[in-house]
């Protein structure tokens, strides 16, 4: 595909430096603009971007390219200023793992420009953060979903596609309302779970004279294994849940009805009860390898 002259990457963070260190590496921008108040220094100096700028509107003005890789709550509250300084012919994306409060505040604030903006969500990361966790080769053979809208135009579409190809990723495209429902419960939920888990052994060691100070002896790797996501930063994930609360909310009531079979089963000794519980599981866990 043909080069972009000029992207502008909004949030330099783990997922946004790895999209400037990834169009390096296919050479597909003639210059990554970076703006991240947060850690673009830090971005600057690791060559995730060329330049760094002080301000949204400088970062994008005469991109072909705009990439908002903030935070949720960030991205949308972009749009509305981001639709003032938008080139005419610039090409958008979002790569929010929630696509809903985003698209509602394109779709109010683009007016025009809409139609050439793609939402993404890179189904990529890692439980570490910022531009130092960066990596060209994040997104290669991973899944990165479009939700495009019912006004999308067709042209920005396909190289928004083309553009995810070239970076390593795999694109499908899935419609947002579902791609917020499905990712609470992949996602989001889990994440949320992990957290609980490892906030109630932490307690649990604690209690125990001598705990917290072996605990690292003690874990073994099934927690380590199922904790591993709840060393993700506190803040961006407050953001998330935040922004995806009524899907996450139900996958919480399900959770809650799952621990219930258990806890009964437990309650009664049923032996039986408990191994249907815990095999339904195992199977459908089986079924991913």
């Amino acid at each position: 595909m043909r080069r972009f002259s000029r992207v502008a990457i909004v949030g330099t963070g783990l997922i946004g430096g790895s999209f400037g260190a990834a169009l390096a590496r296919a050479d597909l921008a003639h210059v990554r603009i970076g703006y991240s108040p947060a850690d673009g220094e830090r971005a600057l100096a690791l060559g995730l971007i060329d330049v760094l700028t002080p301000d949204l509107a400088t970062a994008v003005a005469g991109a072909d390219l705009v990439v908002l890789a903030a935070p949720v709550s960030v991205n949308a509250a972009l749009m509305a200023q981001l639709a003032i300084h938008l080139e005419p012919q610039a090409l958008v994306t979002d790569l929010s793992s929630v696509k809903g409060p985003v698209v509602r505040a394109a779709a109010a604030a683009l007016g025009a420009a809409l139609g050439r903006y793609v939402p993404s969500h890179p189904i990529a990361g890692a439980e570490l953060s910022g531009p130092a966790a960066a990596a060209a080769d994040l997104f290669d053979g991973r899944t990165v979903i479009l939700s495009p809208l019912r006004g999308t135009d067709t042209r920005a579409l396909a190289r928004i596609e083309a553009l995810w190809q070239a970076l390593g990723a795999r694109p499908q495209q899935l419609d947002v309302d579902s791609h917020d429902r499905l990712y609470a419960a992949i996602s989001h939920w889990p994440h949320v779970v992990a957290f609980a888990l490892a906030a109630t052994t932490a307690q649990a060691i604690e209690d125990e004279q001598g705990g917290a100070e072996r605990a690292a002896a003690l874990v073994g790797p099934g927690l380590r294994d199922t904790t591993r996501i709840a060393k993700a930063d506190a803040e961006l994930w407050a953001d998330i849940l935040l922004a995806n609360a009524g899907p996450v909310a139900n996958c919480a009531d399900a959770f809650a009805h799952q621990l219930e079979r258990v806890r009964d089963a437990l309650a009664c000794a049923d032996r039986e009860r408990l191994v249907r519980v815990l095999e339904a599981a195992a199977h459908w866990r089986r079924s991913l390898e």
